[in-house]
Formats: C-alpha cells, structure tokens, sequence
C-alpha cells in the first residue's frame, strides 16, 4: 500500500474532529489558515479597490527607509485613493517598509534594480489609473496640510489644456547662456526658498501661474497627455544614471505641442530629508547628465523657446497680480540664484 493510501485508510478510521485538527497542522492547513485571516481583515477594511481612482501618487524610492511611514502617513492624509511606490533597489530595508505600509487595496509596490526615475516613472505611470498622476521623491516630506493636492486638482478642473503641473522648482529659460546657466527662477524652488510666485488665480485664490517648466517634485500630468507625450524621454538617461532634465525637457515638449504647463504654491514640503541621492550616490553622473542633456534639450527647443514665453506671457496677463501683504505674498522672483550643475533636478 502506497504512503497517500495508508494515510487515507488511517484517516478513515479516525473521528472527523480529528481528522480536521490534523489538517490544520500541515503546511498546507497553516497556510490555509493564514489566507482565511487576510481574507476576513481585508473584508472588514473601510477600505475598498477602485478601477478607476481620480489621483495616482507615485513615489520614487531609494534607500531613505527612516522617512517612508512618515511620507505615507502624510499621503493618507490627501484625496489620492492609489499610491504606487517604486522601489528601486534600495540595501536599507526599504522595500520591507514598504510592504508593511501599503496594506490598501489600491496600494502598489513596483520592485527594479536601480533603473532610475525616468524608467521606473515611466513603468509606474503606465501602471497608474488616475486621471492625474503625481510624481514624487522619497526624500521630500508634503505639509501636513493636504491641500497641496486638493489645490493642484482644482487647477486641473479649471484650465482644460493644462497638462503638466507643479509646486516647487519653475523656470524661464535662457539657451543662450552656458550650461551651468539656463535661465531664471520664478517662485519658490531649491535656488530661492523665499521667494514666492507672483500671480494668482482670482477665483481659486491659490498662487498660480504658467511658466516654462516645472521639476520635480511632485509634479502632475494628466495621464492621457502623459501618454501622448510619450512620457519621459529615455534618450535623457541610460538605465542607473540620473535622468536629470526629464522634467524640463517633457514640460518644453508638452508647449511645443499645444499644451500648457503651470506652477502653484503650497505649505512648504520638508526637502531633502535623508540627503538628496542622486548627490550623495551619483554626483558625476548628474553633472555629466546636466551638460550632455542640456545640450540636448537647448538643440531641439532654442529655436522655438519664444513662442513658448510669449504663450505663457499672454496666458499669465489674464491672472491677478498676488495682492501685497497677503499670504506669503514676498512674492520676488529677482536675483534669485541660478543654479550650478550639481544642484539641478
């Protein structure tokens, strides 16, 4: 008699308490077990899985393991039903972190091997379901105010045509001068921490106005024009170097194709918590990047950059000026520092 046949023979014979107590016992029995556990704490979740979010947050991640649960802890503050973390081979304990913050149905995890933010962005925006998609970086921690997003989606329901979207560093350029110098500042970002945009939107009473482009992060596209754009470039960055300029050069590409670019203040994010990677990792790739795609970037949009500022010029005479002495209203964009090469994202 075979060993499944002898234990089949014996099982006959033994009371079904038995038998049942038994099962529970095996590997099989445990695991099944432990599936049945999930099964009734995700049923009784408030929780429930959505095909169709209106807001994707995608999260860039690498090696800042100590700011993950107080980043998501901040993010479950907002309207976003699906946040999606893209883990690219962090050797902190990150990836574990990650899995036991995001326990949402609508949660992802996306696991590479230090591709990137121009390949993992791209991979995680596919994946993505909302109409608008926020990117962000792991080592910038958003206000505890979670208007940040509600603001940023009532631009979007406003101005039809504005694809791309963001709330800290923004530019108007200048590909005359040399690489280490492509123009200037406008609003807040990492050259000018007081200073404050200019404009603001009448009816929505946010700071707002168009510019050339905006960087990362966060920064929001609508996703359909994400996709027509053909999202970030590749030439940009081969996989596991830094993908500096992906966010200017989708900005300038989404102008030239009729589209509209625009920045917007908020609560102040906490940046750079943890050190900036792509500076503590990779410092001579990001200035070697900066030169080469600055090049790349000035050859295909020097000629045409005009038309871009006067679009954005006629768009932003129909904005009111930020009244003086209002909320943070030291708006001043003048002589605000350029930055050098190893400070650009």
């Amino acid at each position: 008699m075979s060993g499944q046949n002898l234990r089949t023979s014996i099982a006959k014979r033994l009371p079904e308490g038995v038998v049942s107590l038994l099962q529970l016992l095996t590997r099989k029995g445990r695991l099944k077990r432990k599936v049945k556990a999930r099964k009734r704490a995700l049923a009784a979740s408030p929780f429930t899985y959505t095909d169709t979010p209106s807001v994707s947050l995608v999260i860039q991640s690498f090696n800042h393991r100590h700011n993950i649960e107080r980043l998501v802890g901040r993010l479950r503050k907002t309207v976003a039903e699906e946040l999606i973390a893209c883990e690219d081979g962090s050797v902190d304990g990150s990836e574990k972190e990650w899995r036991r913050q995001l326990t949402r149905p609508n949660d992802f995890l996306i696991q590479s091997n230090d591709l990137h933010e121009i390949r993992t962005y791209n991979r995680a925006i596919s994946l993505a379901r909302g109409e608008i998609v926020g990117v962000l970086q792991d080592d910038d921690i958003p206000p505890a105010d979670p208007r940040w997003l509600s603001d940023a989606l009532a631009l979007f329901a406003k101005y039809k045509q504005l694809a791309i979207l963001g709330c800290w560093n923004s530019w108007t350029f200048d590909f005359e001068t040399s690489a280490k110098s492509f123009g200037k500042a406008v609003g807040p970002g990492a050259t000018c921490d007081t200073c404050h945009l200019s404009l603001i939107d009448p009816e929505l009473k946010v700071p707002f106005q168009f510019v050339d482009a905006v960087g990362i992060g966060p920064m929001f596209f609508r996703k359909a024009d994400f996709q027509a754009l053909g999202g970030f470039d590749l030439k940009l960055s081969r996989p596991g170097e830094p993908g500096i300029w992906l966010d200017f050069d989708i900005c300038l590409r989404a102008w030239l194709s009729g589209r509209q670019v625009g920045a917007y203040e908020s609560e102040p994010f906490q940046r750079g918590v943890g050190g900036q990677g792509t500076i503590m990792f990779a410092n001579q790739q990001r200035s070697e990047g900066f030169k080469r795609n600055w090049k790349y970037v000035q050859e295909a949009c020097a000629s045409r950059i005009g038309g871009i500022q006067s679009t954005v010029s006629d768009l932003n005479a129909r904005l009111a000026r930020r009244p003086a002495g209002g909320e943070g209203s030291k708006a001043s964009t003048t002589g605000a520092r350029v930055p050098n090469v190893a400070n650009v994202t």
